[in-house]
């Protein structure tokens, strides 16, 4: 059965049921006629977001008769969800039971098929879960469902991780005025799909990444994020290890992720390095290649989403390591185009060029970080590093420094406060906004709960803080700065 529900067909309860569980679309008297063959005459759909709206989620319609709203779930839980969430039942269950070598938690893969869901999705994908699964793990008919396969496998820490991802999808931090669709915010043949990662390519054959959120802010606003070097390609990356599409559905802003081009440095014998390359400035490796130039590329790409998306006049950056020293310049070349930056564990590299607008800037590092410490130079890790570089001329305390003289201030700080083992230091920068977050005891990396990456890596370069939520703080300190109207 497809489109218009036919009731002249006097179809079984069970074929009803599973038009309701799995129909793509149906418009509000359809959902209705579908959901009274299936659960009764008295049972009634009631539609939230007007017509053309999916059936199959819980946000869109509820049994109405039903006891609860939990009941409500579990009947709708009880026939085979649309193929995105009923996959992600199953990726739950081989993740948290036979996920490393298909034995014991692969802790990686469980948030991965957890986090992409929205606050209604989850709670079907929970439902689902305890009636297809948990009749397997739980005891003397007990209810088990994720959470309980969570607390079964996960650490404390750990699991405080999930249970704070998890809240974080009941939050909406969109002002009730500016609420909108994600599709709302896409211009016609923008090619770009809603809720997921879209990879677009730029006429130079370069590309970029950009999550349009399902929970959107009609003011448009962008967060571009830049990841640090690293071997190889690194795409994905920083999606990964900040969490931002998390973000991106709480704040409702649409996130870009600028991939640097991989390329061959001297001394990596033969093996290609991703690095953000800016002829005329400072970079991290000593090697520049004049071939191209980052700032170009990003203005393609923001040339590029402005096509593609009604994108606010200026665009907030975020950016990692060397991604944050990119942003850092970028926006002293570009301060037009730019309303704020958070950098984290970055760097300012001495002697080069100061900005000459002031643009707001949440810097944050972690005081035993060792591949760009805070007492400047290279660190014990990345001392060992074989290719030249400019690691010598790194001072990260200048980043305070040259943004707080930018606006006339002098970079003294004026206020001071401490919360657990992060100080909140802001800086007398005049015209500007200079705050800086030293996360104590804490080395290079993204510092959020929600970073999600390869922890190989994480254990080579030093160990984030996963009970920060920098990221949080840095998405809220950037959209105040992005959205044409601040009201809310």
């Amino acid at each position: 059965m497809s489109g218009k529900f036919d009731t002249a067909a006097e179809p079984t309860i069970s074929d009803a049921q599973k038009l309701v569980a799995t129909s793509d679309r149906l418009d509000s008297k359809s959902a209705a006629e579908a959901v009274g063959a299936a659960y009764g005459k008295n049972a009634a759909a009631i539609i939230d977001k007007g017509p053309n709206t999916s059936a199959a989620y819980l946000s869109d319609f509820q049994i109405v008769g039903a006891d609860d709203k939990a009941t409500s779930i579990a009947v709708i839980a009880s026939n085979p969800l649309p193929a995105k969430l009923e996959a992600a039942v199953d990726k739950i269950d081989h993740a948290a039971n036979r996920g490393m070598n298909n034995f014991g938690t692969d802790e990686s893969a469980l948030w991965d098929a957890i986090a992409p869901l929205n606050e209604k999705e989850f709670e079907l994908v929970n439902e689902r879960y305890a009636q297809k699964y948990g009749k397997d793990y739980g005891w003397f008919g007990k209810r088990w469902d994720v959470r309980s396969e969570l607390i079964d496998e996960l650490g404390k820490t750990d699991l405080a991780r999930f249970d704070r991802m998890i809240a974080d999808k009941r939050r909406n931090d969109v002002p009730e005025e500016f609420r909108a669709s994600g599709e709302s915010l896409l211009k016609e043949g923008s090619g770009l799909k809603v809720g997921e990662m879209n990879r677009v390519k730029l006429a130079d054959g370069r590309d970029y990444d950009v999550y349009v959120p399902r929970n959107a802010d009609s003011r448009s606003p962008v967060i571009v994020a830049m990841g640090g070097a690293g071997l190889g390609d690194m795409k994905g990356v920083m999606a990964t290890e900040s969490g931002l599409p998390i973000e991106a559905e709480r704040t409702g802003a649409i996130v870009v992720f600028a991939n640097p081009k991989p390329r061959v440095l001297d001394g990596s014998y033969g093996k290609e390095s991703s690095t953000w390359n800016v002829p005329g400035r400072k970079n991290m490796p000593a090697q520049i290649d004049s071939s191209y130039d980052d700032r170009d590329y990003l203005d393609d790409v923001l040339s590029d989403i402005s096509k593609k998306t009604t994108a606010a006049d200026k665009v907030g950056l975020i950016g990692f390591s060397d991604g944050a020293r990119f942003a850092e310049v970028y926006a002293a070349d570009r301060p037009e185009r730019v309303a704020g930056i958070v950098a984290m564990s970055g760097t300012w590299m001495k002697g080069d060029k100061a900005p000459v607008k002031p643009v707001p800037i949440m810097i944050v590092h972690g005081d035993k970080d060792e591949i760009l410490p805070y007492r400047g130079g290279a660190g014990d890790t990345s001392e060992e590093v074989l290719i030249p570089t400019n690691l010598e001329s790194s001072q990260p305390p200048l980043q305070a420094l040259v943004w707080s003289e930018v606006g006339g201030g002098d970079a003294r700080i004026v206020e001071r406060s401490t919360e657990g083992n992060v100080e909140r230091r802001v800086y007398n920068a005049g015209t500007n906004s200079v705050t800086e977050y030293m996360i104590k005891g804490a080395d290079h990396g993204v510092h959020d709960y929600k970073n999600n990456g390869d922890r190989l890596w994480q254990w080579i370069l030093g160990q984030p803080d996963l009970q920060q939520d920098m990221v949080t703080k840095g998405t809220g300190f950037l959209k105040q700065y992005i959205v044409r109207d601040l009201r809310g």
